[in-house]
């Protein structure tokens, strides 16, 4: 396998931590992997969808999750802040619903 170096911008002041940067790579590692080993029966279901017309994209994201006596809601972004959001309005709907 061939190393390449990749620069990650971090906010300022930020300085992480060994395990922190270790976190950052396995992520990046994690990431590879599933783009470019393996059969990838992702690409072969994009293709065909292509191949009726669709336009694919596809991208990594954040879900934040939220349990409650049997109740899961649940909000996905492309940030954490994102997903957050949406989870807070999902419960915040469930409250005027009367959920649990």
């Amino acid at each position: 396998m061939i190393a390449h170096p990749i620069e990650i911008p971090l906010p300022e002041g930020a300085e992480p931590s060994a395990d922190e940067r270790e976190l950052l790579a396995d992520l990046c590692r994690t990431i590879v992997g599933l783009r470019f080993e393996g059969h990838e029966p992702w690409r072969r279901t994009a293709e065909r969808l292509e191949c009726e017309g669709w336009e694919v994209h596809w991208r990594v994201g954040w879900i934040a999750e939220a349990r409650r006596k049997g109740c899961l809601e649940r909000g996905v972004g492309r940030t954490l802040d994102e997903a957050f959001v949406e989870l807070q309005q999902m419960v915040q709907l469930d409250r005027l619903e009367g959920c649990p």
